[in-house]
């Protein structure tokens, strides 16, 4: 599902992306896997007309954290082009 017409890539734009995507940092998610790390999202939007029961979910993790049943983990944030060193 190329663009077509006017909205099509030209030479030099497939030339640039080809050599972003060379230059783009390498890392094998596998080996995320075996030293159990990996990279997480969550999609809550759904979430967004349910305020009550989101209050009530939110207040039950604070008492966790409180009790100390539930820590929260170390957070690294690396710049994209160190993404190899996130394993």
């Amino acid at each position: 599902n190329l663009p077509m017409g006017k909205d099509m890539l030209s030479p030099w734009q497939w030339i640039r992306m080809g050599h972003k995507m060379a230059n783009m940092p390498k890392f094998d998610p596998m080996d995320m896997v075996v030293n159990s790390k990996g990279v997480l999202g969550f999609n809550l939007s759904f979430f967004s007309e349910e305020k009550e029961l989101v209050a009530q979910l939110f207040d039950q993790i604070c008492e966790w954290i409180e009790e100390r049943r539930l820590s929260c983990p170390r957070v690294v944030e690396m710049e994209i082009d160190r993404i190899g060193e996130a394993q």
